[in-house]
């Protein structure tokens, strides 16, 4: 199981700074999930998740983080989305109850910038059956109250379920506006993932909501980065995306390279908000390419 909290004395939830080696207007942030495989440690792997936190934050690389909450740690629900890939992964994985996790990060004291909700939110929400869009609503509620416990300012949610055809963007927002009213202390920011409703993109979609976590990969698909420009007051995180190459990041098949949309958000736009790198294909070996790859984006 790893760490173990320790519930003798309750521990307030901080958020510490780490000190910069480069000075930066952004706060630079790495997802956590596909960062542990540069440990060589799966990506369900939560103290392998902590020990790289610990490391980051000794190296003084990153400003914090974006902790991803994994339906594999959940006990009673196997994941929905890729659901064939990651059963495997939630019968291997060690459970652990959200009090467990609240607590293991507030004695750690991490810098958590961002929280990534349940990628299962959208599909259950989506859903045509009730039980099922409870437990979405239930979920929503549950991702919230753990971002405004350990102290993230954004929650990043996959709000729609991305096969569906027939999905309310109204209902949508209701519900998410209804439930992220319970935490104000939280933006609960809603990410351009892909749709199959028809005639609807994912900036069609996203533009109506107050708070949005754009992500690069998915603004490359469509082709819509240059059109988050006019909704760049209500970015509150970006997902960087991309894979490392020589202690630089490189993002395939995409319309913009990886570094020119980077200055496009970050001088052109005057984006100061969070820069949350979300890499992809890292494996045991790669952590010095990922120090100085993440070095990179401070430049």
């Amino acid at each position: 199981m790893g760490r173990q909290p320790r519930f003798s004395a309750r521990i307030v939830p901080a958020c510490v700074a780490m000190p910069e080696p480069i000075r930066s207007a952004n706060r630079i942030s790495l997802s956590t999930a596909p960062a542990v495989q540069a440990l060589g440690k799966k990506y369900y792997d939560l103290s392998g998740t902590l020990e790289l936190m610990d490391r980051l934050r000794a190296a003084s690389v990153v400003d914090g983080f974006e902790f991803q909450i994994l339906e594999e740690w959940d006990a009673a629900h196997p994941p929905r989305e890729q659901a064939e890939y990651r059963l495997s992964a939630w019968n291997d994985s060690p459970k652990y109850p959200l009090e467990q996790i609240v607590a293991l990060l507030r004695e750690g004291t991490y810098p958590v910038l961002s929280l990534h909700a349940y990628r299962d939110i959208g599909i259950y929400l989506c859903s045509d059956q009730e039980a099922d869009i409870h437990r979405g609503k239930a979920l929503l509620h549950q991702s919230l109250s753990l971002a405004q416990e350990i102290g993230a300012q954004v929650c990043v949610f996959h709000l729609w379920d991305t096969w569906k055809t027939n999905l309310n963007p109204i209902w949508l927002y209701d519900v998410l506006l209804a439930t992220a009213s319970c935490y104000p202390s939280v933006k609960a920011a809603v990410e351009n993932v892909p749709t199959q409703l028809p005639g609807s993109t994912p900036f069609q979609l996203v533009r109506q909501f107050p708070w949005i976590t754009l992500d690069l990969q998915w603004a490359a698909m469509y082709d819509e980065l240059a059109q988050f420009e006019s909704l760049k007051d209500r970015i509150v995180n970006v997902h960087l995306r991309g894979r490392l190459a020589d202690g630089r990041w490189v993002l395939q098949d995409a319309p913009f390279d990886f570094y020119g949309a980077l200055d496009i958000i970050r001088n052109q736009w005057g984006y100061t908000g969070p820069l949350t790198m979300e890499p992809s294909g890292l494996r045991q070996g790669d952590w010095h390419n990922l120090v100085a790859a993440m070095l990179s984006l401070r430049r």
